[in-house]
């Protein structure tokens, strides 16, 4: 009998003993996304990749169906692959996300990024039906971020390339945007994806903000402010000749570039970008080049060569950077991670002012001479040219600089007709 319950206490025990082995929690997809993603932030891609690529493996589709945190490390995955370059590879992934994985936000975050493929490829179809998608969805898969996003971008589609051919063209009118004062001297100018004008007037002097749609009007104070920038983050950035860059809202930025080993501050800040992954590329006009920093300011090399004279940048929806260079009279551009792609843009211009990129990467041109707007697909086939008369009545007598909403609408600051326009 003894013998019997001493058996019967090590069986019991073993079960114990496997069933607490058993119920040790296992980390979770969540925390193994957000280790991942904090590899990220701190700029350790193969770590973030190791990570990513962790979380496909401890929850297979066929064991976790319902997983969706591994839909959002496809994703990411496929952002990393795009930041290389390879967008095609990247697409396989947003691919499998949209159609393998469980519907969730990341469904709709994919779609959009296979739009961005098929517009890499000048697929417009293919890519107005992915965007619909996105705007369309409704349940688990719908992300009211995503579906604006993709609103705007089926926006400039339609704008340029899905218009039947007896529409008027890509632009039908131009206004004066008031912006709430007189104006004088506008020299420089930024909108954001909503519409919001961030204007410099060297004549006031005077830095204005504009909101329509709070028909809100704001003058800040002028410090030799150059061309500001909308950051991806919702910010608005005012780069100041000699003092670095202010984020309004935020905080001063200073920088230092590096000259024969000696950290020497930037002698004439003119322009300025912050890609999605945090790094800056500035344009300093003394000597004439686009220096690149890391997330938290420290220089990390120049973009553009030494015989090379950049007189405006700007960025895409992905990231990629664009210089407008006045030496071969054309647009250069770079991927997310600063890597030369080579000129996308030559043409004889005679007079190179300003350049502004929409999120689909169609580039916009100010010739100041000329008195023009030239736009041109990310292929760099020129897609339309306005100026001098814009329709409507309205004509550009000495623009300055450019800026293009996320619809698609331009606007001009233009220093002799006294007057911000938006062509539309």
């Amino acid at each position: 009998m003894s013998r019997t319950l001493n058996v019967g206490r090590i069986v019991i025990g073993f079960v114990l003993f496997v069933a607490l082995i058993g119920a040790t929690p296992q980390e979770s997809p969540e925390a193994v996304f957000a280790a991942a993603e904090g590899s990220l932030q701190a700029g350790d891609l193969e770590a973030a990749r190791d990570g990513y690529l962790e979380l496909l493996e401890i929850f297979p589709r066929d064991s976790h169906p319902d997983v969706t945190w591994r839909a959002a490390a496809r994703l990411r995955l496929g952002d990393l692959l795009w930041r290389q370059g390879d967008w095609q590879l990247a697409g396989a992934d947003y691919l499998d996300v949209v159609e393998l994985e469980k519907a969730s936000k990341w469904t709709s975050r994919a779609a959009l990024k296979l739009a961005y493929v098929a517009l890499a490829e000048e697929d417009w179809i293919g890519a107005a039906d992915l965007l619909q998608r996105v705007v369309s969805a409704t349940g688990l898969a719908a992300d009211s971020g995503a579906a604006e996003s993709a609103r705007r971008a089926l926006a400039i589609v339609q704008r340029f390339h899905l218009r039947s051919a007896d529409a008027q063209g890509p632009y039908t009118r131009a206004r004066v945007v008031d912006m709430g004062a007189e104006i004088d001297r506008p020299i420089a100018l930024a909108v954001s994806a909503d519409g919001q004008v961030l204007m410099v007037d060297e004549g006031a002097p005077a830095v204005f903000l504009k909101d329509p749609a709070r028909d809100a009007a704001s003058r800040l104070t002028f410090n030799a402010h150059t061309r500001p920038w909308w950051g991806v983050d919702g910010l608005p950035y005012l780069p100041t000749r000699r003092a670095g860059v202010i984020a309004l809202g935020g905080s001063r930025l200073g920088f230092m570039s590096n000259d024969n080993g000696r950290s020497v501050p930037l002698k004439d800040l003119q322009a300025g970008v912050r890609t999605p992954d945090g790094s800056w590329f500035l344009l300093d006009a003394d000597p004439r080049r686009v220096l690149k920093f890391d997330p938290a300011g420290a220089y990390r090399g120049t973009a553009t060569t030494a015989t090379e004279e950049p007189l405006d940048v700007d960025i895409d929806g992905v990231g990629r950077l664009y210089v407008l260079e006045r030496t071969g009279s054309r647009v250069l551009r770079f991927g997310p991670d600063g890597q030369r792609e080579g000129v996308i843009v030559a043409t004889n211009w005679q007079r190179p002012e300003a350049l502004a990129v929409d999120r689909l990467g169609n580039s916009y041109v100010v010739d100041r001479d000329a008195r023009t707007v030239d736009i041109f697909s990310p292929a760099g086939i020129r897609l339309h040219r306005l100026g001098p008369g814009l329709p409507g009545g309205l004509e550009l007598r000495g623009p300055r600089d450019v800026a293009v909403d996320d619809s698609g609408r331009i606007y001009v600051a233009d220093r002799s007709a006294r007057t911000v326009m938006v062509i539309e």
